[in-house]
């Protein structure tokens, strides 16, 4: 059962972090009970003591469900009340404990801030967030060094702002290095596969312009040759302008077929954009048999599916993504889905506006929806070739 247990927390979306600032936690609020237990004033199980406890305890709840990656219901007003809650049981065990490194939890608390605002505000909002350790010390508890105390707290608040802000930044720059990595590859995987279509194009033309022209010159010429000949020679040339007209024939069935081949393959590009991200769902599914003709349609499913994706990522508060890309009757449907609600109403920005230009310029029309999740539909011609 303790294995298990044991397991289970390994298994969490705990980071390093959060364990030393959840041990912090924990030796800070054995202590200070301890010691409160120890006073006249506030015996073990007094209501004094249960009070500090129960402070304890709430302010260990509200910064768990503040910090944790699985996203919560009315995103992000949850998380700052969550917050704003653990600011206040802060406070209140100010005056609940006479010892004042129970401001060590103020350096707990203070470092969540970067998270909600850039950190030259937190860090000029920090002798504010000081100042109640200070007053209520120095006047509550009667401290003379209470301002001491509360200088070095204050020091030790903006040093928490500020490596959470420098590890909050970084971690923005690996997530946006990945996402510029994974859309170099879909890109990469979309090239190759123009290129390829060029190429076809290419030699298909070749064949056409070039050995199409020869041959039917050639049979014109064969033919002009068998009127003018008598005998056993002009079946010879008959039999020869026959077998260059069937080769004609081949050189344009081959022609044919080449051009019926130009479909790029977008699986490859699809496949690159894909990304594990703990918490999160991501399926992108793709009929490894579409068929595209027209890299202004294949550009216009990729960006979608990547502005899709990038947003998810970054802002969103749900859980799970899916994207489906279907061919039906000559068409190319796309179906986006994202389960996080929006925080406010949403307006057409540069994403979408950019999204809505790529498809309309491939023959197709885009439509979306805020209202329960995140929600983009697409139409695009399958067949769409340009001469």
């Amino acid at each position: 059962m303790k294995l298990s247990i044991l397991k289970r927390l390994a298994d969490s979306d705990y980071g390093v972090d959060r364990w030393v600032a959840v041990l912090t936690w924990g030796l800070l609020a054995v202590f200070c009970l301890y010691f409160l237990g120890q006073r006249d004033s506030s015996p073990v199980a007094s209501v004094h003591w249960n009070v500090a406890a129960l402070s304890f305890l709430l302010f260990y709840l509200c910064f768990h469900f503040a910090t944790r990656d699985t996203p919560l219901p009315k995103e992000p007003w949850l998380r700052i009340a969550l917050v704003t809650a653990q600011f206040v049981l802060v406070v209140s065990l100010f005056l609940l404990v006479p010892y004042n490194f129970v401001a060590i939890l103020m350096v707990l608390w203070a470092a969540q801030l970067p998270y909600f605002m850039p950190l030259n505000k937190a860090i000029a909002l920090s002798p504010l967030i000081a100042l109640p350790h200070f007053l209520v010390y120095q006047f509550f508890w009667q401290d003379s060094y209470a301002w001491l105390s509360a200088a070095l707290f204050w020091t030790f608040i903006i040093f928490s702002m500020t490596m959470m802000g420098t590890q909050l930044r970084e971690a923005r720059a690996r997530e946006n290095e990945q996402r510029i990595n994974r859309e170099l590859r879909a890109t990469q995987a979309l090239l190759a596969e123009a290129s390829k279509q060029n190429e076809r194009t290419r030699i298909a033309r070749n064949i056409h312009d070039l050995l199409g022209h020869h041959l039917t010159a050639l049979s014109i010429n064969l033919q002009v040759a068998e009127r003018k000949t008598e005998g056993d020679t002009k079946a010879l040339i008959a039999k020869s302008r026959s077998i260059a007209q069937l080769l004609l024939s081949d050189v344009r069935e081959a022609v044919s077929t080449i051009r019926e081949s130009e479909s790029i393959n977008i699986s490859n590009a699809l496949d690159a954009l894909h990304v594990d991200v703990p918490g999160k769902t991501i399926v992108i599914e793709c009929p490894s048999s579409l068929s595209i003709n027209d890299i202004d349609t294949a550009e216009a499913i990729i960006a979608m599916v990547q502005e899709s994706l990038t947003n998810f990522l970054r802002h969103s508060s749900g859980d799970t993504f899916t994207a489906d890309i279907k061919h039906h009757d000559d068409q190319i449907h796309i179906a986006i889905r994202d389960n996080g609600l929006a925080a406010k109403p949403v307006d057409e920005g540069n994403g979408l506006q950019g999204l809505r230009e790529r498809i309309t310029l491939a023959g197709g029309w885009l439509s979306y929806s805020f209202d329960q999740g995140m929600s983009l539909d697409a139409v695009l011609p399958s067949d769409r070739r340009h001469d």
